[in-house]
């Protein structure tokens, strides 16, 4: 309910300015450059109320999607001023700007204010696609230490090895390169032998070696 009535309020608030817009025509000159200045401050108008919208609608990825009405805020502002100043001109003192000028300028204004808000969007994507790599690689850390755990529950007798195994798991760094993955499937697969109960204290040692020397690889891969 709450969401539903902040839309209404954006939208009404979008309402009012277009209709103090358009009573300008009740007390200006009506010239091309009056009516190419009402159309980008019409533009300008929605832009501010789809951009607040927006927020509304996808306010989970806050920092990014804050950004939008803030610049489309800032859009607003610096049109409006802008074609107020060149209405008055007009209107106070004879002189009026080019119509193709006063397009150019707001040409140069859009992509003024339109280049970062596209930067910011493709440094979200990669971000969020980061992050994916970041949660799988963890979420797949995490499933091998409760491997681990169970097999301890299941092989008291073994406590101690299977401990070791565990708490390098633990303090291992998550993230690797892409090229250290035959060892994680390699480590995996051997945590999974240690099931049949067989030589399991061997098969801690030969994992704390894999996980030592893939801690060492990481650390490599990242300086």
């Amino acid at each position: 309910m709450n969401t539903k009535g902040n839309k209404n309020r954006i939208i009404l608030i979008a309402v009012i300015m277009a209709i103090m817009v358009t009573a300008l025509f009740l007390v200006v000159n009506i010239t091309p450059l009056f009516i190419t200045a009402y159309a980008f401050a019409l533009i300008s108008i929605a832009a501010f109320c789809f951009g607040n919208l927006y927020l509304i609608e996808s306010s989970r990825s806050y920092p990014w999607f804050a950004a939008f009405p803030i610049r489309v805020w800032q859009y607003l502002i610096t049109e409006l001023v802008m074609s107020a100043v060149f209405v008055i001109i007009e209107n106070l003192f004879k002189w009026s700007l080019p119509v193709q000028w006063l397009i150019f300028i707001h040409i140069i204004l859009l992509g003024v204010f339109s280049i970062p808000l596209v930067l910011m969007k493709s440094g979200k994507e990669i971000i969020d696609a980061r992050g994916e790599v970041v949660k799988q690689k963890v979420t797949t850390q995490r499933f091998m230490q409760a491997d681990i755990e169970s097999l301890i529950r299941k092989f008291p007798e073994h406590d101690n090895d299977l401990r070791k195994v565990a708490d390098a798991l633990r303090y291992s760094d998550p993230m690797s390169h892409s090229s250290l993955a035959a060892y994680e499937e390699q480590i995996q697969r051997k945590i999974i032998l240690i099931d049949d109960g067989e030589n399991i204290p061997e098969k801690c040692d030969e994992l704390l070696r894999l996980i030592a020397d893939r801690n060492s690889r990481v650390k490599i891969t990242k300086n």
